[in-house]
């Protein structure tokens, strides 16, 4: 038997599955942002604000009852199917599903009951529609992170992907048709009323409908794929020889105390996101800037993190995948693994979001008008203060999910604790002392992420008693993105001087990609095995090798 090829296949799938989960991050991230661009005509940035605004609120529940749930139970399902044991795997999986329920009927009761209250809190009151539309979104999920996790559990990211997508296909489409008839309703509902911003918010309550609609049709196919694989999993479950059976308690023990860390960590981020809303807002309300500070956020959430969304999306998505693949090496103590792994993955990760991010800070204005039809300032000028923060925020991410897949879970939340006192600390004073409005909100995030990339990045150096090639890993990505950004910067600039064109745009990002890509293999700075393992990167390596450009 071919232990040593059989060693490296496995050793190579959690690169697989992350960029199978990556790929279809992106997808559902650039449907994300192709559902932006419709609303921004139908709801504006009011409108956009109200939306961001129930979607905040949102995030905090769908945190606290599902977000640590996929990760969680993946980790539990792996760690029993890897020793065989497919009864204790199956009981897991259905005590997580009660445990779900149970989170979800309490987050979608308090969210609908209390909405006013909620949006009143933000200083947002016409927000309560939409949150009251998304409230029943926050028991599906929870039911539908269940199945997700124990497929991952069970070392496949297939249904997840699949799922991802066809919901983000719903969210899309349900979300801007509702947004377009419920905005109509609204602007006569607002001429009775005398308010005309219940069009905005009759348009955002449809927007965020889709989310409804979205969670539904995965939950179905997620619900298809079980019952179409009952078989097999009930076969697996009949030859399991395992006698003792985990207690319920147990179980309900393990998901509670596995999901803890995770939501905390989770939970400082979606805080930290919570805040930076309140404080803005408050603060704007304070210096007489009430009018701007609903369009300001609604620039800021979408479109600027729209358009940032897309690239962490990858950092998010190879990071599930390394989590359970981790934890399994770490317990049969193959630290050599893990050290080659962590490696890997903050590699893959670096070379998509450097280039990313210096390509959106050189292309902005461009950008901005290429999707929103936009020449506003402030969000191309968000986008450059911004791109830093891309590059950080993907490290930030991945290096949080090494720790807790090293079984370290405490380590990045006590970090991300650090980092996000600091950032609301320099975010109100530079909001109390300075005109930069919306800007300091940007500005201070980018700090948020610098702190804890040195802090995370820190921890797992002196855990794996190794040292991070900073030149591999970022040196080359960062001056190949460099040469490629000051090109694209003047072609942009050469092409697009008479005024935007979004067919001279789209070029000057095709000429950016292929520019950066070539300087990448030209300086030997990408090998074949890298693009081996990545989904279609075989063929490409293989195509690129015969022109001698890979080794």
């Amino acid at each position: 038997m071919d232990t040593k090829g059989t060693k490296s296949r496995n050793s190579n799938n959690f690169i697989v599955q992350g960029s199978i989960l990556a790929i279809a991050g992106v997808l559902v991230r650039l449907l994300g942002l192709f559902k932006r661009i419709p609303l921004a005509y139908i709801i504006g940035d009011t409108g956009n604000g109200y939306y961001a605004t129930a979607f905040d609120i949102y995030q905090i529940f769908y945190t606290i009852s599902a977000y640590g749930i996929p990760v969680a139970l993946s980790k539990l399902v792996s760690a029993k199917v890897s020793k065989g044991e497919y009864k204790n795997a199956d009981k897991i999986f259905k005590c997580a599903l009660k445990f779900s329920i149970v989170m979800g009927l309490l987050s979608s009761f308090i969210v609908f009951f209390f909405s006013n209250q909620l949006a009143g809190a933000f200083g947002e009151p016409m927000s309560y529609l939409a949150l009251r539309m998304i409230s029943p979104t926050l028991l599906i999920v929870c039911v539908l992170s269940v199945f997700r996790g124990y497929y991952q559990g069970m070392g496949t990211m297939v249904p997840t992907a699949i799922s991802q997508v066809l919901e983000q296909i719903a969210v899309v489409g349900v979300g801007i048709g509702a947004s377009y008839f419920l905005a109509k309703y609204g602007t006569k509902v607002g001429m009775l009323l005398h308010n005309e911003q219940y069009k905005y918010a009759y348009g955002a309550a449809g927007a965020i409908g889709g989310c409804v609609a979205g969670a539904v049709l995965a939950l179905l196919f997620m619900l298809l794929m079980y019952k179409a694989g009952s078989r097999r999993f009930k076969r697996n479950i009949y030859k399991d020889p395992t006698t003792v059976i985990d207690s319920s308690y147990s179980i309900y023990r393990s998901v509670i105390l596995t999901i803890i860390p995770i939501v905390i960590s989770s939970s400082v981020t979606t805080v930290s996101g919570f805040c930076d809303h309140f404080i803005h807002n408050k603060v704007m309300d304070i210096k007489g800037f009430a009018e701007m500070k609903t369009v300001n956020w609604g620039i800021y959430s979408g479109k600027y993190m729209v358009l940032v969304s897309v690239v962490l999306a990858l950092s998010s998505a190879m990071g599930m995948a390394t989590v359970p693949t981790l934890s399994g090496h770490v317990k049969k103590k193959e630290f050599d693994i893990v050290t080659r792994k962590v490696k890997s993955v903050i590699r893959i990760t670096m070379l998509v979001a450097i280039p990313a991010a210096i390509g959106l800070a050189a292309l902005a204005p461009s950008v901005m008008f290429l999707l929103f039809s936009t020449t506003n300032e402030v969000a191309p000028t968000l986008l450059r203060i911004g791109s830093l923060g891309i590059i950080l925020f993907s490290l930030s991410s991945i290096t949080g999910y090494i720790l807790q897949g090293m079984s370290h879970l405490y380590v990045p939340i006590k970090h991300a604790l650090i980092s996000m006192m600091i950032h609301l600390s320099l975010m109100t004073l530079l909001l109390f002392t300075t005109d930069l409005k919306i800007y300091a909100v940007a500005l201070s995030n980018n700090v948020f992420a610098l702190v804890m990339c040195i802090l995370n990045v820190r921890a797992i150096m002196k855990i794996l008693r190794c040292r991070i090639d900073f030149v591999k890993i970022f040196g080359m990505p960062l001056a190949s993105s460099a040469v490629m950004g000051v090109l694209i910067y003047f072609i942009n600039k050469v092409l697009c001087g008479n005024g935007f064109s979004r067919i001279k745009i789209l070029l000057t990002i095709a000429i950016g990609a292929a520019v950066y890509f070539l300087i990448m293999l030209l300086t030997r700075s990408i090998s074949k095995e890298e693009l081996s393992r990545l989904p279609g990167g075989r063929k490409l390596a293989g195509i690129l090798e015969r022109f001698h450009l890979v080794r």
